[in-house]
């Protein structure tokens, strides 16, 4: 089979394919189920680093540690509202995650801290405690990132309304065609593309085998979240073998295609989809393995759900 080249900005984080937002684990085994089917990451996969950090002795604080300096030119006051399921920008230094939106000895201090530029997806909020403004927030990896990133919360701004969080960044257009659509990562386009229809031309193509690795959990329903999926077919490119493993919703029927393994046998189709498919929010994690516990909360394995491109439709070219 042709090689392909993966795209790593399809996920919000390299160790966290599909449950790259907060979902590290999880994404991990999907990376190398990919790899193993033969394609390259899945662009709507969540995305969003889930381990949460242990505790640490600096900063004390909620947020910056002391000295950190904000910018100057931040574009929102500290406590401004941020709006849910939006994106929003880190605009100091050394930002603290917590377990919980207060200062207090059960909020546990998460690691590692957020420097300036860190985009965060916004989960919930604004929650009020120990005198700062919070939100709940998935941290976006960058390629640089050496540990996962924490899902918790972070104060807005200091108690004299000096920002720590500011306006995130501009949103792409809608993907129209494959490239724009694989260079988008899961936690981005929920935030930007939550509900809206998408759709572009690719290739429909057979894996060379059933795979899948069973990780000792897995998220129910199966077919929107299973950490061991079993592809039926990829999508690839239409004009390069780049190809990724879809998530596809049971009632698109696959029947009528029949793509085989090499290049020219791969069938040309127009892929309609969308982010935050109503299933989303039934998103439970299950232990397949009595000996292992799910390593994400509910809320995380939502929102991997949530933030993962469903495809609804497949029609030929």
């Amino acid at each position: 089979m042709a090689s392909r080249a993966e795209h790593p900005a399809a996920y919000d984080v390299p160790v966290t394919d599909r449950w790259a937002p907060g979902l590290a684990i999880l994404v991990l085994s999907l990376i190398v189920v990919v790899a193993a089917c033969g394609g390259g990451p899945a662009s709507g996969s969540p995305s969003a680093s889930a381990s949460a950090g242990a505790s640490s002795g600096q900063p004390s604080e909620a947020a910056p540690s002391q000295g950190a300096s904000p910018a100057a030119s931040a574009p929102a006051q500290g406590g401004a509202d941020f709006a849910v399921d939006g994106l929003a920008t880190v605009v100091t230094n050394d930002l603290r995650v917590r377990s919980k939106p207060s200062v207090a000895s059960d909020s546990v201090k998460f690691k590692p801290t957020l420097d300036k530029g860190r985009v965060v997806f916004v989960q919930g909020g604004p929650s009020k405690g120990s005198g700062y403004t919070w939100y709940r927030v998935l941290p976006l990896r960058q390629d640089n990132d050496k540990s996962d990133m924490p899902f918790g919360y972070v104060a807005a701004g200091d108690k004299n309304g000096t920002p720590w969080l500011g306006a995130g960044p501009p949103c792409p257009g809608l993907p129209g065609d494959y490239d724009s659509f694989v260079r988008n990562n899961g936690l981005t386009a929920l935030a930007c593309f939550k509900g809206q229809q998408i759709k572009f031309p690719a290739r429909l193509e057979a894996p060379e085998a059933t795979c899948g690795i069973d990780i000792g959990w897995t998220v129910q329903p199966d077919w929107l979240g299973s950490t061991c999926p079993q592809p039926a077919v990829l999508v690839a490119d239409t004009d390069t073998t780049d190809s990724f493993l879809p998530i596809i919703d049971p009632k698109v029927d696959l029947k009528r295609f029949k793509p085989g393994v090499d290049e020219p046998d791969w069938v040309p189709v127009v892929i309609t989809g969308r982010y935050d498919h109503p299933d989303a929010k039934q998103c439970k994690g299950v232990s397949t393995d009595h000996s292992t516990k799910v390593p994400l909360g509910r809320a995380q394995i939502v929102l991997g759900c949530r933030a993962t491109f469903v495809i609804t439709a497949i029609d030929p070219a």
